[in-house]
């Protein structure tokens, strides 16, 4: 049975549509269904409507000459692989796939060939860009969003808020007592504390927050609509909730170890406790450490755990 492809072209030329077209006709492995329009809307509306495998578009149409009509693609193109065609300009060509395009073809050089693997290997290339892009924005430990990514995710709804005073708010948590921890276990156990910390956030987490390691045993999370402190704070019980208790983490010597865990948070709301995003993690962390002495204050008073094997 023949795989399915979908094909979006923008071309407005009819001879080279009808050149295109019969150039995947006839594949044996592979049915192509290419739909054609001959401007910038068309095509916008063909996406809206069913996303396709490729966009195959021509640089020069009547409404748009060069890379512009790439940038103007990509505005709306979703992660969608593009190949742009173009005169017998390689120059332009590898500009284009400096803007984003996956690959490009010659028009004087395509044929049924050449054609065919630009489209595979644009399939293939977007893929493996996807993949190397996640890995620079993901703890490798946690695979939770990083420190990096944390920044790009601030900036964002740091400007949702100036255009559209959409109130949100950061939460920073850290690691009651980790170092006895990694000091008792030693740091295999510690990292598997951490990634068992970073799927509970990734699991009881709404889809709309954000939730990063910050480095070390410290965490973040940025989430949209919260313009209150009573929110705030059901935000943070919420938390303490899923987050604090015992964990079964087995030793380097298989030996499976009880751990008690309990986490320090502390928040802050954009408009309300702080004014810029730079004082708005500075806030957030001194409540943290505020939280983090309460703690401390409440274990020198005799309420300390101890750390036990499974029974």
């Amino acid at each position: 049975m023949k795989s399915e492809l979908t094909i979006y072209l923008l071309e407005d030329n009819s001879d080279d549509v009808y050149l295109f077209k019969q150039l995947l006709a006839n594949d044996k492995a592979i049915n192509y269904s290419t739909l054609e329009t001959d401007s910038l809307d068309g095509l916008h509306k063909l996406i809206n409507a069913i996303v396709p495998d490729i966009l195959v578009i021509d640089l020069n149409i009547r409404e748009s000459i060069g890379l512009d009509t790439l940038v103007e693609v990509r505005k709306f193109s979703l992660d969608i692989p593009i190949i742009v065609l173009t005169g017998n300009d390689d120059e332009i060509g590898i500009q284009a796939i400096q803007l984003g395009a996956q690959d490009y073809l010659l028009k004087s050089e395509i044929n049924a060939s050449t054609l065919k693997r630009a489209i595979q290997f644009a399939k293939e290339r977007l893929i493996l860009y996807s993949a190397l892009g996640q890995l620079a924005t993901r703890d490798k430990l946690t695979m939770l969003h990083n420190r990096a990514a944390f920044d790009e995710k601030l900036e964002a709804i740091e400007s949702d808020f100036l255009r559209y005073e959409v109130t949100y708010s950061v939460l920073m948590l850290d690691i009651n007592n980790f170092k006895p921890i990694n000091d008792t276990y030693g740091h295999l156990v510690g990292d598997k504390i951490l990634q068992h910390i970073g799927h509970r956030l990734q699991m009881f987490n709404r889809a709309n927050d954000f939730v990063g390691r910050f480095g070390g045993d410290e965490f973040v999370l940025i989430v949209p609509k919260v313009d209150n402190d009573e929110k705030l704070q059901r935000l943070i019980a919420n938390k303490r909730k899923v987050l604090n208790g015992q964990y079964a983490v087995q030793s380097i010597t298989g030996e499976i170890l009880n751990i008690p865990i309990s986490i320090a948070i502390g928040g802050a709301i954009r408009g309300i406790n702080a004014f810029s995003p730079k004082e708005l993690i500075s806030i957030a962390d001194l409540n943290m450490y505020k939280d983090k002495e309460l703690n401390a204050a409440k274990q020198e008073s005799g309420n300390n755990n101890c750390f036990s094997k499974k029974d």
